[in-house]
């Protein structure tokens, strides 16, 4: 095993890397190759300049003049699309090429190249320091197997993982990307999951275990039925939900974008207000190239992607900008009961012989008869027997289900019976007295003797107090445990993890009017489930969050925010991230204008040169961008 994690993962990051560059290669390459070039004239004129003589002077000005007009083509292009389109996003490009024309127009041809040179330079670190964020969205598409081994009548067959379709099986063998979301139908492994789930841990699976498309098998060889293919699979709605969000805008991009065509007009008007007033065309150019609106354009973007990249380690998928405009301003918190805070299954929380039976006969007895029954109270003595390690020596030779009373299992003389009280007093048995229990309770008889009964209960979820704990630290000090099942059950669930507030027996419709209410009153309110019934409550609240991959695909379009994991601990990490993020958007705006203001009045005060003033735009920039990728490192520093 130890053998094959590492060779997994550096397959997995070799191909992250190709799909990093891959995109990008074209146009970072043309960039490169016009800056190379433009470079190479200029250092060619600046040779003739220092050891030539005045003769010279104009062969030097022509290949400054023809590195400039290289080196900007690109910049030209942009700009010019954007006049013919109308488009905002070309607004840097308009300024530095009327910044371009300027000097050449003056005869300034070391500056009318060098502009675009230093500009050209700082948006490749740009590009190369943000291609990490993007990495960990654009990479999710290759973790999708291009073949998969589907087995057939005839045997094993090699097939493009494009052609499975549903109830296909497919063999599975050690370091094989899984091709497509299944349950396993035979063999057991290891499974590394994390890239869909944010689970750091490998997890061991066996026969009817789920699996997801882009998880790798470790260990063991599997037979997998397929369930999901293509955009049905979890790794299909992650990457369709997170291409959604890379397009939705943040508030600062709405706001840069609202008034970004009234940029240009306002600068070029003051460049001609400086003009006038100083005849002075090295600061009109100047004045252009720190006008470029760099820092701002990247504020929300570069923030935004670190954070979808961040959030995608964790198992958390942002679907809109709800994440920074709402998440990180909620104070109350509605919480599903069923499958939500607790497990959404029966365990058994207490064995309890009668009339001299022991725990360990009592559970044999109970799970001969669970081993052919298909009900939740079965499948949880059926697991209880396993975690104990009991084995059955006996195999019943009938099983009889009474729908909604309980199992009758006959092996060898020994007739077994697991089911409701009243069913077994119906048979003639005499029972102790009922405990009191909030949950089910059923009861174990061998021929006629009463063995004893099981107490089950769906139990809270592992992590759901120190979740609900954290969020109060957090500040979401109201907490509702909001379900439509009984009251009893929800305050026993409500008292285990210390919520106050419970409203039990209720309707979807019901839920949808108690999460109006709290907004009513003022509330900004998170709402979390995994259900159908939890869809309107999902949709009407400030944010949603689903039980992602687990849940619904109507729980998964009506949220806001899934957690690709039944980890409640996501929920105070998502709204930590939504609020480092909301800071470092406004860190990145007060940079920007602070530096915009201040370069603008250095301009116009003649104190920087065009070069200088290039120089010092991109630094605004590439603040923005690195501060923004320290978002990247916020899933692995919570991991500590």
């Amino acid at each position: 095993m130890s053998s094959l994690v590492p060779a997994a993962s550096s397959h997995l990051e070799r191909r992250l890397e190709a799909a990093l560059t891959r995109g990008e290669r074209l146009r970072i390459g043309l960039d490169l190759g016009s800056a190379m070039l433009a470079g190479g004239l200029l250092l060619v004129a600046f040779l003739f300049e220092w050891f030539g003589d005045a003769s010279q002077r104009p062969l030097t000005e022509l290949f400054k003049c023809v590195a400039a007009l290289i080196v900007s083509v690109p910049i030209f292009g942009a700009a010019m699309r954007g006049v013919l389109t109308g488009e905002t996003d070309d607004t840097i490009e308009q300024l530095v090429a009327l910044a371009v024309l300027a000097a050449l127009v003056s005869g300034e041809f070391t500056t009318a190249a060098s502009i675009p040179l230093i500009l050209n330079l700082g948006h490749f670190l740009e590009q190369r320091s943000a291609l990490g964020a993007q990495a960990a969205i654009d990479g999710l598409q290759t973790l999708q197997g291009r073949t998969a081994t589907l087995l057939t009548v005839t045997g094993e067959r090699e097939v493009e993982s494009t052609i499975l379709r549903r109830d296909d099986v497919v063999v599975v063998r050690p370091g094989d990307v899984i091709p497509a979301d299944g349950i396993v139908r035979k063999g057991a492994s290891t499974v590394d999951q994390s890239s869909i789930t944010g689970e750091s841990l490998a997890e061991e699976v066996g026969p009817g275990t789920r699996l997801f498309a882009g998880s790798i098998n470790l260990t063991g060889l599997l037979e997998v039925t397929v369930t999901g293919v293509g955009q049905k699979t979890a790794l299909g709605r992650v990457l369709e939900l997170l291409h959604s969000a890379e397009q939705s805008k943040t508030p600062a991009v709405r706001l840069v974008e609202q008034y970004a065509k009234y940029w240009v007009p306002s600068i070029l008007t003051a460049a001609a207000v400086l003009l006038f007033l100083t005849h002075d065309m090295s600061r009109v150019v100047t004045l252009m190239v720190v006008a470029c609106p760099g820092a701002f354009v990247l504020a929300g973007p570069t923030a935004m992607i670190a954070a979808l990249a961040a959030a995608s380690r964790l198992g958390i998928l942002v679907k809109n900008t709800k994440f920074i405009e709402v998440l990180a301003d909620v104070d109350t918190v509605v919480l599903d009961k069923t499958g939500t805070v607790t497990l959404g299954h029966f365990a058994i929380v207490t064995i309890r012989p009668y009339g001299g039976a022991t725990d360990e006969e009592l559970l044999r007895a109970a799970a001969l008869c669970a081993a052919g029954s298909r009900h939740p109270v079965s499948r949880a003595i059926i697991r209880a027997a396993s975690t104990a390690g009991l084995q059955l020596v006996e195999v019943s030779e009938t099983v009889e289900e009474m729908h909604g009373q309980g199992v009758i299992a006959i092996a060898g003389n020994s007739r077994c019976l697991l089911g409701r009280a009243d069913w077994l007093r119906g048979q003639g048995l005499e029972l102790p007295p009922i405990p009191d229990h909030e949950g089910a309770v059923v009861w174990v008889a061998r021929d006629e003797a009463v063995l004893g009964y099981l107490l089950l209960a769906d139990l809270p979820r592992p992590e759901a107090r120190q979740a609900i704990a954290e969020l109060r630290k957090l500040g979401l000090n109201r907490v509702i445990l909001l379900t439509g099942d009984r009251q009893q059950a929800a305050a026993q669930v409500a008292r285990l993890l210390d919520i106050e507030n419970v409203i039990a027996e209720v309707l979807p419709e019901q839920k949808l009017q108690t999460v109006q209410s709290e907004k009513a009153m003022g509330h900004r309110v998170m709402v979390v489930g995994d259900g159908v019934n939890d869809a309107l409550a999902l949709a009407s609240g400030d944010v949603g969050v689903a039980m992602g991959a687990m849940g619904s695909d109507v729980a998964l379009k009506s949220a806001d925010v899934a957690l690709m994991a039944n980890d409640l601990t996501r929920l105070p990490l998502a709204i930590r991230l939504s609020r480092q993020t909301r800071a470092t958007i406004s860190q990145n705006l007060i940079v920007g204008a602070a530096s915009s203001a201040l370069m603008l009045t250095l301009a116009a005060l003649g104190i920087v040169s065009p070069i200088i003033g290039a120089v010092l735009h991109n630094a605004g920039e590439i603040f923005v961008i690195f501060n923004s990728a320290r978002l990247l490192g916020f899933g692995r520093i919570q991991r500590l």
